[in-house]
C-alpha cells in the first residue's frame, strides 16, 4: 500500500483459513514509521492460529507510515526466521524492502552471480534473498542512491531478467517509492486500486485477510493498493498486465512500463491530461527544460481539449442582469470587469454600459485591479450591465522556466522586505487548527513527492486537484472553505482556486485568487466555463514572478486565459458587489459570457487603451 500522508491501517490475518491441517503459515510485515528512511519488519514465520504478534497489526498507535508491505505464505514445513518475506537491507542511508511471490529456477549463482566481497550477501537460503541482494548490488555498482536515481527502465530490466529464471511478483521499496512488477507469465495475478475520499467502504478482505484503512485522520488520505487477490469491497481493481511494472509515490502512480506515463505532463497533454508515449519515459513532473502553458477546456466529461496557439485575440461579452421585484431605492455598487493591461495582455478595447443612472467613478483598487464605483439615489427594478472588451493575449510570455542557476526547494527564503510586501498572500484562511494541520500535511505530501522541488510540486499539485476531485456545479457555495473541498473532493473553479492557495499559502508560497475568462473553443460545447467567469490560481515564483495555475483544468495559464482581477480571495475580486440601503425586494440574478475569437481584420491597427 501507498499512502499519500501518514497513515494508520488495521490488519486482520484469518489463521482459521489459512491454517490447513495443522500446518503453520508465516507472514511478514514491513513499514517505514513515520515516514522516515529506517524500515521496522516483524515476522512470524511459523503462526499457528491468532497470538501477541498477530495483534500487534491490529490495533498500534505508532502505526503510521506511508508504505506498508505484507507477505503471507502458506508452508508445507516450518520455515525460519531468516527464510521470511519481507526482506529488509540497509544502504544509502535508507532502508530497501523487498517481497517476492514465485519461485526463481536453477543454479542463480552462475546467472545472478554474488561476489565474495559484496557488501550484500543472503543470510538464508531462499532464491528471493539471492535476488534481492543481487539487486542492491546493481543499484551500487550503478552508483544509484535511490530507485528513481537508478531509473525506472533499468530496474525493469533487472526484474525482468529475474523473471527469466522462474515466475516473479516483485514488491521493491526504498521507503520513497513501491515498485511492484507482474509475472510476464501471469502467474498468480496482481491487482490494482486507487482509492480517493470520502471513502464509502473502507474495509477490504478476502479470506485470509481483512484491511480497514481508515481510521481517525486517516479517513481523509488517498491509497494505492496492490494485491494478488482483488479484495471485496472495491468493485474498481485493476488487473495488471502481464510483465507489467508501476511504480507509486505517496498514493499516486508515477510509472506504467505498458506505455503510458502516469506523471502528469503539460506540454503535448492528452484528452486525459497525461501524455501518452509508446516508450517507458522517465523522470518527475518538470524534467522538461521549459514548461509551456496549455489551455484545455474542461467538459463535462472530464476531459481536456488542448488548445495550441500562444497568441490570440479575443472578443469577450460578459452581462449581468438583476431584477427586483421592488424598487431599489439607493444602493452603492463595484463593478471588476476591464481586462488587464501588461506585458503579457494587452487590452484593445473595453466599453462598459449600465443602464442605470448615477454618480460613476473609475479608479484602481488596493490590488491594482480597474474599477468602476456607481453610487445610485434614483430607484430602479431592474439593473443590466453589459462589458465589451477586445484583448490580445500572448501565451509565449507565459512560461514557466526553472532557475537557470539551481534546483528551487522549499522552504523558499524571503528577503525581509519581500516577505513584508507579500503577507497578505501568505496568510491561509483563518480554519480550525485541526483543519489546517490536515491540509498542510496534504500540501506536504506533494513536497514529498516530489522532493521538495518547487515547479514539480505545484505541476503535480494542479494536474492532482483536476484529476481527482470532481468538477460538480451547485455544490458549493461562496461560502464553502478549503476544507470542506478537501474532504469532499467535489466542487466549481473558485473552490478548486481556493484550495491550491490554501495549500499553496501553507508552504510558504504566496498565492492570489485571479478571475477572468477561459476561452473553451469555437463551437460551446462546453458551457460551464465558457459562458460564466472562470477563477483561477496566481502564485509567486521567485524566479519569474507571478504566474497562474488552473486546477479546474490542470493546465498552466496560457494565451486562452483572459485575465481581470486579482486578490487575497474571491471578496477581492469579485466582478459585481454592492449595497442595498433602502428599497429592493428579492433579487434575481442573470449571467451571460461569452469569449470568441476575434477576426485580426477587425482589430484596429492601433491599440488604444480605454
Amino acid at each position: 500500500m501507498s499512502f499519500d500522508g501518514l497513515s494508520s491501517p488495521s490488519i486482520t490475518l484469518k489463521p482459521a483459513s489459512l491454517q490447513i491441517a495443522d500446518q503453520p503459515y508465516g507472514w511478514g510485515f514491513a513499514w517505514y514509521p513515520g515516514g522516515d528512511s529506517a524500515s521496522v519488519v516483524i515476522k512470524d514465520p511459523t503462526s499457528i492460529g491468532e497470538n501477541a504478534m498477530t495483534k500487534v497489526l491490529c490495533d498500534w498507535e505508532r502505526f503510521q507510515s506511508n508504505i506498508f508491505v505484507c507477505h503471507i505464505r502458506g508452508a508445507a514445513q516450518r520455515i525460519t526466521q531468516q527464510d521470511t518475506h519481507p526482506f529488509a537491507r540497509s544502504y544509502a542511508s535508507r532502508d530497501w524492502v523487498f517481497a517476492h511471490n514465485g519461485d526463481l529456477v536453477g543454479d542463480l549463482n552462475v546467472a545472478f552471480p554474488i561476489a565474495p566481497d559484496s557488501p550484500f550477501e543472503p543470510m538464508g537460503l531462499t532464491d528471493t534473498e539471492h535476488a534481492f541482494c543481487w539487486l542492491l548490488n546493481q543499484v551500487r555498482d550503478a552508483g544509484a542512491r535511490s530507485l528513481f536515481d537508478l531509473g525506472w527502465d533499468k530496474l525493469y530490466d533487472y526484474l525482468e531478467e529475474l523473471n527469466e529464471h522462474g515466475t516473479a511478483n516483485f514488491l521493491l521499496s526504498d521507503g520513497q517509492d513501491l515498485v511492484v512488477y507482474h509475472d510476464k507469465g501471469g502467474f498468480n495475478g496482481l491487482h490494482w486500486t486507487r482509492r480517493l475520499p470520502p471513502h464509502k467502504a473502507t474495509l477490504l478482505e478476502n479470506d485470509e485477510v481483512a484491511l480497514e484503512l481508515c481510521k481517525g485522520v486517516d479517513a481523509n488520505r488517498t491509497v494505492v493498493a496492490i494485491s494478488t487477490e482483488a479484495l471485496a469491497g472495491d468493485d474498481l481493481w485493476v488487473p495488471f498486465a502481464r510483465g507489467q511494472m508501476l511504480v507509486m509515490r505517496r498514493g499516486a502512480i508515477v510509472w506504467d512500463s505498458q506505455g503510458a506515463e502516469i506523471t502528469p505532463k503539460l506540454i503535448g497533454a492528452g484528452p486525459s491530461g497525461y501524455a501518452a508515449s509508446a516508450s517507458r519515459p522517465q523522470g518527475a513532473v518538470a524534467a522538461q527544460a521549459a514548461l509551456k502553458p496549455t489551455a484545455p477546456s474542461r467538459s463535462a466529461s472530464g476531459r481536456m481539449s488542448p488548445l495550441a496557439s500562444d497568441i490570440r485575440t479575443f472578443n469577450v461579452l460578459h452581462e449581468t442582469h438583476y431584477t427586483y421585484q421592488s424598487a431599489v431605492e439607493r444602493s452603492s455598487h463595484l463593478f471588476r470587469f476591464k481586462p488587464v493591461w501588461d506585458a503579457t495582455q494587452q487590452l484593445i478595447r473595453h466599453d462598459l454600459t449600465i443602464n442605470v443612472d448615477g454618480l460613476r467613478h473609475d479608479f484602481d483598487d488596493v490590488f491594482g485591479n480597474p474599477a468602476t464605483r456607481l453610487e445610485v439615489e434614483t430607484p430602479f427594478e431592474e439593473m443590466r450591465i453589459v462589458s465589451r472588451s477586445v484583448v490580445r493575449v500572448d501565451g509565449t510570455g507565459c512560461s514557466l522556466r526553472q532557475p537557470p542557476s539551481r534546483r528551487l526547494t522549499i522552504p523558499l527564503v524571503w528577503m525581509p522586505w519581500q516577505r513584508q510586501m507579500m503577507t497578505p498572500y501568505l496568510l491561509p484562511p483563518e480554519l480550525p487548527e485541526t483543519q489546517l494541520t490536515e491540509l498542510s500535511d496534504f500540501a506536504m505530501s506533494f513536497a514529498r513527492r516530489q522532493d521538495f522541488d518547487v515547479l514539480e510540486m505545484l505541476i503535480d499539485m494542479n494536474l492532482t486537484i483536476y484529476k481527482d476531485f470532481r468538477y460538480v456545479s451547485g455544490s458549493t457555495s461562496n461560502e464553502t472553505t478549503p476544507y470542506e473541498v478537501f474532504t469532499q473532493r467535489k466542487g466549481v473553479c473558485q473552490d478548486f482556486a481556493n484550495l491550491f492557495i490554501c495549500l499553496a499559502r501553507l508552504l510558504g508560497i504566496p498565492a492570489r485568487y485571479r478571475v477572468g475568462y477561459i476561452y473553451t473553443g469555437a463551437n460551446y460545447q462546453n458551457k460551464v466555463q465558457s459562458e460564466a467567469s472562470h477563477a483561477w490560481t496566481e502564485l509567486y515564483l521567485p524566479w519569474i514572478g507571478w504566474r497562474g495555475f488552473d486546477p479546474t483544468n490542470g493546465c498552466v495559464v496560457g494565451s486562452d486565459h483572459i485575465r481581470i482581477a486579482s486578490g487575497r480571495n474571491y471578496n477581492d475580486a469579485t466582478p459585481t458587489s454592492g449595497t442595498i440601503y433602502a428599497g429592493g425586494g428579492p433579487e434575481k440574478l442573470s449571467v451571460n459570457v461569452k469569449v470568441e475569437i476575434a477576426s485580426e481584420s477587425m482589430v484596429p491597427a492601433a491599440s488604444i487603451r480605454s
